[in-house]
């Protein structure tokens, strides 16, 4: 056993299902990796939101598939609401997912600045640190980041 999966479990041992979660989130991001970016059909959001419906949650994100195929598209449905923690918090609210005040593992989250919108993302707690759906130049990606988080949610 690795010293992160160690650090993870004691982290996180008092939570219910932790040895479940963490297999089906390690199979969710190894499975969803290299799975091609796409706007409006699998972006950063809409990933998390494919997380929660692997969790069993109906889908939070479905009023948002399809509306969009650019980011200035998804960034213009987005300012219309506010901010990207607005949707989600929208969205959660709609699948019934918890607020919380501390990452559990598998949580969502928006990360990034409260007062720059273009630089908000939504992201899963690994145990660690916040995951996040990149499109990079050498492809599909998931990227870990510490990063205070703007709303957490349970899955």
């Amino acid at each position: 056993m690795s010293r992160a999966v160690v650090r993870i479990i004691r982290r996180h041992h008092g939570e219910d299902g932790l040895v479940e979660r963490m297999a089906r989130l390690e199979t969710f991001i190894r499975l969803t990796h290299s799975r091609p970016f796409e706007w409006g059909t699998s972006d950063c959001s809409l990933m998390v939101a494919d997380w929660c419906v692997e969790n069993g949650h109906e889908d939070p994100a479905s009023a948002w598939r399809g509306t969009y195929t650019t980011e200035a598209e998804c960034r213009a449905l987005i300012a219309q609401r506010g901010d990207l923690a607005a949707v989600v918090a929208a969205c959660a609210a709609m699948a019934r997912l918890k607020v919380l005040a501390e990452p559990e593992l598998g949580a969502v989250a928006v990360v990034g600045s409260k007062s720059n919108p273009d630089r908000q993302w939504s992201a899963i707690w690994n145990g660690r640190r916040w995951m996040v759906r990149w499109q990079s130049r050498s492809g599909p990606m998931w990227s870990p980041f510490v990063v205070t988080p703007l709303g957490i949610w349970r899955v």
